[in-house]
């Protein structure tokens, strides 16, 4: 791509070129030609990086030459050569036609000619290296529409796992809220809508727009449901020896979540304990829960709230896992979760 073409209809000319140019043979490759159409057949068969072309010839002019040569091989950078006495007429043509430089004849010495054609040359350079760098920008365009497209396909394939789930949730939800409310008051009701409201939320948030590990849910969990200068304190251990799968992650996670957010709406202090183990192929989640006894120790007064709340809580968790067991004794209340990875939903 280094080739510079030379028009000029004077084949006097054309040698004197060659002269002034026979010393940098090693650094600029010159084809040179005395008639335009063969010029321009040349480069509709090879890579010109330069065509330098006389204005004024008696079958082809210059600007036509020019014209062909842009329509032929647009990335060549074009030169233009005139006599000093046409410069008003070779200006006009510079104006209307797409050339790089301008060269008055004649030349005096060697330099008059070469410096010009290196310079053409670099600039040829920098055009393909902004091609270059064009082109890669588009390929980069493409692989991050193409990510982005597998992202969006990837979110609405989750949205659709988990749609059925969040609709079931909430429909459980509307039913308690629906047979409870009428012996509650307004701001009993408004306590219960937000707190559903919340756990949905949550939910949608564990199931759909985030992906995180164990550690991450557990620092989590402790920092919200912790506070042991309060008297709250949440503590959450992995027994199994492992790391937690990651297609059960979301769910146990979850289920911690409501444990935490139960105790936290419940009760002004509390100690639970939140086990992770296994048994065979099925993962457990173990929570046990002891406060304080009496009234005092209850957030909520009402007693029909506390149960609503419970219940939808029981709810969810049994739509979380595939086993569930509860029980309670005096001031202490434990439930066991029983999780499976989802290629076991079929067995």
């Amino acid at each position: 791509m280094n080739t510079v073409v030379i028009l000029d209809h004077e084949s006097k000319n054309i040698e004197g070129y060659r002269r002034m140019l026979e010393a940098s043979r090693s650094q600029i490759d010159c084809e040179f030609f005395q008639y335009p159409e063969k010029a321009l057949d040349y480069l509709k068969n090879h890579s010109a990086a330069v065509l330098i072309s006389e204005l004024e010839m008696p079958i082809m002019s210059g600007k036509e030459v020019f014209d062909m040569a842009e329509m032929i091989s647009p990335s060549t950078v074009r030169i233009a050569m005139t006599q000093m006495d046409s410069v008003a007429e070779t200006l006009e043509i510079f104006n209307r036609v797409r050339i790089y430089k301008l060269f008055l004849k004649p030349f005096f010495l060697p330099e008059d000619l070469v410096n010009p054609i290196q310079q053409a040359l670099e600039y040829h350079r920098e055009l393909e290296r902004e091609e270059l760098r064009l082109r890669k920008m588009g390929q980069e365009l493409s692989r991050l529409e193409e990510v982005c497209q597998r992202f969006s396909e990837k979110l609405e394939e989750k949205k659709r796992k988990y749609r059925g789930i969040y609709h079931a949730a909430s429909g459980i939800i509307r039913g308690n809220l629906n047979s409870e409310m009428n012996e509650i008051n307004g701001s009993e009701a408004d306590f219960a809508a937000s707190a559903c409201e919340e756990l949905l939320q949550e939910f949608m948030r564990y199931y759909m727009f985030e992906e995180h590990d164990w550690q991450f849910h557990r620092k989590y969990l402790q920092i919200r449901f912790s506070y042991p200068e309060e008297g709250c304190v949440l503590q959450i251990k992995n027994k199994t020896g492992e790391e937690v799968p990651r297609e059960i992650l979301p769910r146990m996670a979850y289920g911690m979540f409501l444990g935490g957010y139960l105790c936290q709406q419940m009760f002004h202090t509390y100690r639970t304990v939140i086990l992770v183990e296994k048994e065979g192929p099925v993962y457990v989640m173990r929570m046990f829960c002891q406060h304080p006894p009496g009234e005092k120790s209850y957030k909520i007064r009402n007693a029909k709230v506390r149960n609503l709340l419970i219940s939808f809580m029981k709810e969810l968790a049994k739509s979380l896992s595939f086993r569930m067991t509860s029980g309670v004794k005096e001031q202490q209340f434990a439930v066991r979760l029983y999780f499976r990875k989802e290629d076991g939903y079929n067995e």
